[in-house]
């Protein structure tokens, strides 16, 4: 049975056209086709070795599930250039389903827009019926 990491690592492997799988040292990896960088499995549930730009001697662990954000992060921004917010943002909760289906881990999206959007809604209203009114309809609202 393959491991955490190698699930994370198998998975980032299939974002291509940013990555693509590589087999080194008889390990399943992903080499990160911008720069080089080679992510390989790590015996250790739920960290990867990272090979910056591909040179084994620069070489750290990292948390899998933060490694697999940056480039799932980095596929939606690809993927979605010329597409509406909307379009990224369903993509986005697409592949965090998929990952943890996949992996059993979970991505870490702190900037996920449904947490932005009532925030976003609230600056709209505000900036159509002005502050002192918006303030007012909120208290009513929540009954104050």
């Amino acid at each position: 049975m393959e491991s955490s990491s190698g699930r994370c690592v198998n998975f980032i492997a299939n974002l291509m056209p940013l990555f693509a799988h590589e087999t080194v040292n008889g390990m399943a990896c992903a080499r990160n086709l911008r720069d080089g960088t080679l992510i390989l499995p790590s015996e250790q549930d739920g960290v990867v070795t990272v090979w910056w730009q591909g040179d084994e001697h620069r070489a750290s662990e990292a948390n899998a599930s933060l490694i697999s954000s940056n480039a799932v992060s980095d596929y939606v921004q690809l993927n979605m250039l010329g597409k509406s917010a909307e379009e990224a943002s369903y993509l986005l909760a697409h592949l965090e389903q998929h990952f943890e289906y996949k992996t059993g881990e979970t991505l870490y999206l702190p900037y996920r827009e449904d947490d932005g959007s009532t925030l976003m809604a609230l600056k709209r209203v505000i900036g159509r019926v002005g502050p002192d009114i918006a303030l007012d309809v909120l208290k009513k609202s929540f009954g104050l």
